[in-house]
């Protein structure tokens, strides 16, 4: 099974190296098997091009990476709480709880939400088996709606609305700072930071990436309350421009939140909420508006932010 791509970029200090030996010393939890799997079926990558294990590095290069996934990852039906928002036949879409990884992938090892919701139903096979019904995805710590497939007609018809552009996501969020307008628009195209392949970054030569923003209450000149509408679906995309613009999100240390930043206020994630999808059902065509309610986590950090400024 092939995992997702992966990209890294080589430091002078690995200069010299064998590809094969950077990649097992950078790659924590990957074995030297599924390397040589993925050298065996080239897909490890320079400029697009592909490479063999004992390719020499030079310096400064870009390493693109899809990993075989190790034999034994499968997928386990596992009982869970659903919060479920709407299902028909088709889809279903659920409130995810913060904390819960959507899919299996190397390195994941707690029930993921996809195993959960195959213990109470059946999901559409197209895409990858180990992805069953998925089509978009939510951050590990963010919470809120994601749909999901039931059938392989939906499936297919999904993606190109995602693709497309065709449905509606809002989301809810908690950010450092204040503002000096009441909305706004981020234009910054993202891409995967080259040092951390874990993060990204803004850059002129990254996707295209569009958020607009609105306030919905200031709490003094500490934090805001945003509602924020993406047009394109990047990869930490609000995270990301919310750092950019110096107004990282509350909770949000990967990209910025300093925990000194406030002692009333404590955070275990990041205060991002993905409260609406908004979209044409994908079967029959209607228009399906569906909210998250917030979790229970950030109704208290709002509460408390509501009391002390």
């Amino acid at each position: 099974m092939v995992g997702d791509e992966q990209t890294i970029v080589v430091s002078d200090s690995d200069k010299g190296k064998r590809i094969d030996k950077f990649l097992s010393e950078n790659f924590q939890g990957v074995s030297r098997t599924q390397l040589k799997k993925s050298f065996d079926r080239s897909l490890v990558f320079i400029k697009g091009v592909s490479v063999p294990a004992k390719y020499v590095l030079r310096g400064q290069e870009l390493v693109t990476l899809r990993l075989i996934l190790p034999d034994d990852i499968t997928l386990n039906p596992v009982p869970m709480l659903l919060d479920i928002l709407f299902e028909d036949e088709d889809i279903i879409v659920v409130n995810k709880s913060a904390g819960i990884v959507v899919h299996v992938g190397n390195g994941t090892s707690a029930p993921t939400l996809v195993e959960g919701i195959l213990s109470h139903c059946s999901l559409s096979g197209s895409g990858n088996p180990l992805r069953p019904g998925v089509v978009h995805r939510l951050d590990k710590d963010t919470s809120g709606a994601i749909i999901f497939t039931k059938t392989d007609r939906a499936y297919l018809q999904l993606i190109k609305m995602f693709a497309t552009r065709k449905i509606k996501k809002t989301y809810q969020t908690i950010v450092c700072g204040t503002f000096t307008k009441s909305f706004g628009e981020i234009c910054l195209p993202i891409q995967r930071d080259r040092s951390i392949r874990t993060k990204m970054v803004t850059s002129t030569s990254g996707k295209e990436a569009i958020s607009r923003w609105h306030i919905l209450k200031s709490f003094g000149q500490q934090f805001t309350h945003l509602q924020v509408n993406i047009l394109t679906g990047r990869t930490h995309q609000i995270r990301v421009h919310m750092a950019a613009i110096h107004h990282p999100i509350l909770g949000d240390t990967t990209y910025g939140y300093d925990k000194n930043f406030s002692k009333l206020v404590v955070s275990l994630r990041p205060m991002l909420h993905a409260s609406e999808v908004v979209f044409d059902h994908p079967c029959t065509g209607k228009t399906i508006s569906i909210k998250a309610q917030l979790p229970l986590d950030f109704v208290q950090v709002l509460q408390l932010l509501s009391e002390n400024f």
